[in-house]
């Protein structure tokens, strides 16, 4: 059971994100112009980028929260997936496109003016911001189990590398290496590819269903444990979002009654649901021992869903 604390964070944990993000944008952005530096600005456009990409986070969150339906039965938690996806890819075009605009400054324009060493300052502030922000979003990501949230997360993490290249690019230019400063912003931008490269594969794999199979060897491992049991066949487990769904397949000794079969589900269930917070929905399915899984499946089984 995740504890009532993390939900309640978890419902607040974008807002406190939208607004940091938002305010480093202007607080980087100001003193980018002042400091006439070139990384500083970029840095404080990936902010900027953050702050519309928490925005698609709140608005999947929601979706994702809404009860299943006839139109769809297994819920809308793989939206966290698809504004995941969407959030790296995002913030990946971005990076692309300032990759190419420092490039042509560097090659076109030439060594410039070093930047002021305010902008140390704002990288500093930036730094310490958002390690905050990543702390809080990681651990209430974690709690809930929500890739969007942790994606989220690590976007701040990500602004903390930049942030660190902004210092060594301004403290560089100012002594005798003028390009420096174009150079850190290429960096930026490969840090940010980087990083939202990682989390576009995970939003791709819960999108398709990848095999889960450490949870799977563990849900086996639990149901073998139960007395009583013959044998478990089939295990399958899928995300739908941070919630885990979860299909077995139960042998039982051929000559037990219906009843004790279902009790049986009943156990089987509550271990599950003990020993894993994360899974919202258990469908069992009872064979008799001495059928094969052809006769079985002719002959018509029980099945016991949430």
């Amino acid at each position: 059971m995740i504890p009532q604390s993390c939900v309640k964070c978890g419902n607040r944990v974008e807002w406190v994100v939208l607004g940091t993000n938002l305010g480093l944008f202007l607080f980087k952005g100001w003193f980018a112009v002042i400091s006439h530096s070139k990384s500083l600005l970029i840095d404080s456009f990936e902010s900027l980028a953050n702050f519309i990409i928490t925005i698609v986070v709140l608005v999947s969150l929601r979706m994702a929260a809404r009860s299943a339906d006839e139109r769809f039965p297994y819920g809308y938690g793989k939206a966290e997936f698809l504004a995941s996806g969407i959030v790296n890819m995002l913030l990946m075009i971005a990076a692309i496109i300032l990759i190419f605009i420092s490039f042509r400054d560097m090659v076109m324009v030439g060594p410039e003016k070093p930047p002021e060493m305010i902008a140390i300052v704002a990288a500093v502030v930036s730094i310490i911001i958002n390690y905050m922000a990543y702390g809080y979003g990681r651990c209430v990501g974690e709690k809930l189990e929500s890739s969007v949230i942790l994606a989220n997360a690590h976007i701040n993490l990500a602004d903390i590398g930049t942030s660190v290249a902004v210092i060594v690019a301004v403290v560089g230019s100012n002594l005798g290496l003028p390009q420096l400063d174009h150079i850190a912003a290429i960096v930026i931008c490969m840090l940010i590819i980087k990083v939202t490269l990682s989390g576009a594969r995970k939003a791709v794999k819960g999108l398709m269903d990848a095999s889960l199979r450490a949870e799977e060897v563990h849900i086996r491992n639990l149901v073998e444990d139960i007395e009583g049991i013959e044998s478990v066949g089939d295990v399958r487990a899928r995300l739908a979002g941070r919630h885990l769904l979860v299909n077995v397949d139960v042998f039982l000794p051929h000559n037990w009654i219906l009843s004790r079969g279902l009790d049986t589900v009943r156990r089987i269930k509550n271990i599950l649901h003990r020993k894993m917070k994360n899974i919202s929905d258990v469908s069992i399915q009872l064979f008799p021992a001495a059928a094969t899984g052809e006769i079985a499946n002719e002959a018509g089984y029980h099945r016991e869903g949430d």
